[in-house]
């Protein structure tokens, strides 16, 4: 029995019914009141608990399906936690969410040290990290040394539990987010006002952490991750300086940079090919740093190209820019076979990406003709780089041209599904090729899915189904031939599938639900009839679920208590808060997990001429049309205003500063799906229940 197949069919089972247990939440189906909604959401967590205490503990087998069952557990402790916030209205993805579910999680994987359990706290930190910084449910401005201190703080702390942690697939994720937030630094323009300073800074870091990880500990992978992030610091500032000084010598200065790029990695190649022999590290290293290189040094040229075309010929010419591209880049890169594989692959990816680029305003007939003699160029070429390259070119040329005869993207989309198909099948023992053929294509099948994103349709349906089906069938081809890039590629299109989709507003997320739900049950089903079929043995491993259910029975017993704390509390103050009628002026957005809201600002989420940071405490005056306006300030960053007296229509509410904006934790305003369009267009007003110590719950919003 292929131990393999039974897993990966669990796997995708459980997957798919967790998927249809978030879209179902998230559709906020007001078939179930309040507290319905929150004791089917403790259900299904602790029936996930408990199969998997079961399975573990009574059965004694299924070690790897007991294990699962119980991070889908944890799973749903995150769902109850995000219904709270949808039912309570509290904020739309909110730091605070990730964050309750972060802890649990963390702990689960300090007992346990089960990876699966590491990466989901390794993900949901970088997302606390994440909503902290770009809160979804409001704006908010923040001073520019201040948002640098927090990127570099999600930085460091990114950077510390890297080098204190010993799982290889996390650390490359934490590795990636450290980079991550250094980076962003530099992208989200910071650098272009105070920190200026910061782009020389960051290209030391590089430069040290490349010298570590070449010299001193010898990790390929890291290189490489440096390598790509270094790629793109150098394409961003180059773009920068671009679009400053837009003139010739600037975009020749480009070319140069992008030659002496090549040029300079060839001798440091020449190293890393001694040192991979050295360590027996094998071809795929060099290869993916060869990639990185000619694509930094082919964005370069390009737009270096197109920027001196530009400027060096009054009227613009499609045809000529066609020529150059394959006279002066596609032929040297095809037919010199002495000049070494990093500069033909650059000049190749040149001259295809100008190529494609002038394609689109010269006869098609032309365009037709070059992908035919490109497709025997493939066939010939005997080097894999050339032959990758070519692959991508005859992908983008082909949608081109079917696009243009047909008029319809999804023709032209499909002609790329079915030459990726024919390319693959033709490849034979190319893993490479056929790699590529199945990330190319399963691509463009995956944007088929989503080409009417508003409209369902029979081609939609039919894209969404052949999608489904031809993953499966991947899933369970590659795990008999244990292929696991093959099996990595397919898992990554099913899992980006499934976000994809909860997105799509084609149809509704309880339809989906429950479709999700009939397909996981039956990929279960069909996996058990499989393992008794073939007669599976129970394992002899001993589950953690039952080595240590002591410690995790406890973490689930607090996961209970706090969530029936918080709805106690969020009950309480729904009975016994005061009133408070406020005006707003709501938009429409949806949530990662809790489903579509309206985003409110109130009247009062902006004090004229004040503005700070910290918490404050405001003092509400009911007016005559009963709607509750700013009077006074009552406490600010800890100062009580001692000569308040409190009189008949006042009310105390708590919020923080954002900048010149007051955060009263009451900006979202969950709906069911596709009735925030309409429910934006008439409110006017929210009514707010607001306890004695200033907490507010919305309750509801209203046009009057």
């Amino acid at each position: 029995m292929n131990l393999r197949l039974v897993k990966a069919g669990y796997f995708m089972g459980i997957g798919l019914v967790m998927a249809a247990v978030i879209y179902f939440f998230a559709a906020n189906w007001q078939g179930f009141d309040r507290l319905e909604k929150i004791v089917v959401s403790i259900g299904v967590m602790c029936l996930l608990y408990g199969i998997s205490i079961l399975l573990a503990y009574v059965m004694n087998r299924h070690d790897f399906l007991s294990q699962w069952l119980f991070v889908a557990g944890a799973i749903g402790f995150g769902v109850s936690v995000a219904l709270i916030g949808q039912i309570y209205n509290s904020h739309a993805d909110s730091f605070w969410l990730f964050f309750i579910w972060f802890i649990p999680s963390a702990v689960f994987a300090l007992i346990t040290r089960y990876e699966p359990f590491r990466v989901l706290s390794a993900v949901l930190l970088q997302l606390t990290f994440w909503f902290y910084y770009f809160p979804s449910s409001y704006q908010t401005e923040r001073d520019q040394w201040v948002s640098f201190l927090f990127l570099l703080v999600f930085a460091a702390v990114n950077g510390a539990v890297f080098f204190l942690h010993r799982s290889s697939f996390v650390s490359y994720l934490l590795y990636v987010a450290m980079q991550g937030w250094l980076f962003l630094i530099v992208g989200s323009g910071l650098t272009e006002g105070s920190f200026t300073w910061w782009p020389y800074v960051y290209s030391l870091l590089l430069l040290v952490f490349l010298y570590y990880f070449f010299a001193i500990v010898k990790h390929r992978s890291y290189v490489l991750i440096t390598s790509l992030f270094a790629g793109g610091f150098l394409i961003v500032q180059y773009f920068r300086f671009v679009a400053r000084h837009f003139q010739e010598g600037v975009l020749l200065a480009g070319l140069l940079l992008a030659a002496g790029i090549v040029y300079g990695s060839l001798f440091l190649l020449k190293r890393l090919r001694n040192w991979a022999m050295e360590e027996n590290a094998g071809t795929t290293f060099l290869a993916v740093f060869q990639a990185i290189v000619t694509a930094v040094a082919s964005i370069i040229a390009i737009s270096s190209i197109m920027g001196l075309f530009s400027l060096w010929t009054h009227h613009f010419s499609s045809n000529l820019l066609f020529a150059l591209s394959v006279g002066a880049f596609v032929l040297p890169g095809m037919l010199t076979q002495s000049w070494n594989d990093v500069v033909r692959c650059t000049l190749l990816a040149i001259g295809y990406g100008v190529g494609v680029i002038a394609s689109m305003d010269i006869s098609i007939w032309i365009v037709t003709t070059y992908f035919l003699v490109l497709l025997v160029g493939y066939f010939k070429s005997e080097k894999t780089g050339i032959k990758l390259l070519t692959h991508v070119a005859l992908s983008a040329f082909g949608m081109l041209i079917v696009e243009e005869w047909s008029d319809k993207l999804r023709l032209a989309l499909l002609f790329v599904v079915l030459l990726n198909a024919f390319l693959y099948m033709a490849s034979h023992q190319r893993k490479h090729t056929q790699r590529l053929s199945l990330f190319i294509g399963m691509g463009s099948l995956l944007l088929l899915t989503s080409m009417d994103f508003f409209a369902l349709d029979l081609w939609v349906v039919l894209a969404n189904l052949l999608l489904i089906f031809i993953t499966a069938g991947w899933i369970a081809f590659q795990s008999k031939q244990q292929e696991p890039i093959g099996l990595g590629i397919a898992w990554f299109y099913l899992w980006l599938f499934l976000v994809l989709k909860y997105y799509e507003f084609a149809w509704s997320l309880l339809d989906k639900a429950i479709s999700l739900l009939i397909f996981g049950i039956l990929v279960l089903a069909g996996t058990i009839f499989l393992e008794k079929k073939k007669h599976l043995l129970p394992n002899e491993q001993v589950s953690w679920v039952r080595s240590k259910w002591i410690p995790l029975l406890m973490i689930i017993a607090l996961q209970i208590v706090f969530i029936g704390y918080t709805v106690f509390d969020k009950e309480r103050l729904l009975r016994n808060g005061e009133v408070v009628k406020l005006e707003l002026m709501p938009m429409d957005p949806r949530s990662l997990l809790q489903g579509d809201y309206v985003r409110l600002r109130y009247e009062i989420s902006q004090i004229p001429g004040m503005s700070g940071n910290g918490k404050v405490q405001l003092i509400l005056q009911k007016d005559e049309a009963g709607v509750y306006r700013f009077a006074r300030v009552y406490v600010m960053n800890g100062k009580k205003d001692l000569s308040y007296i409190r009189k008949k229509g006042e009310v105390i509410i708590n919020g923080k500063w954002q900048g010149d904006m007051i955060i009263y934790g009451i900006e979202s305003f969950f709906v069911p799906e596709k009735t925030g369009i309409e429910l934006q267009q008439r409110a006017r007003y929210a009514y707010v229940r607001v306890s004695q110590a200033g907490d507010a719950l919305l309750e509801s919003v209203s046009d009057r």
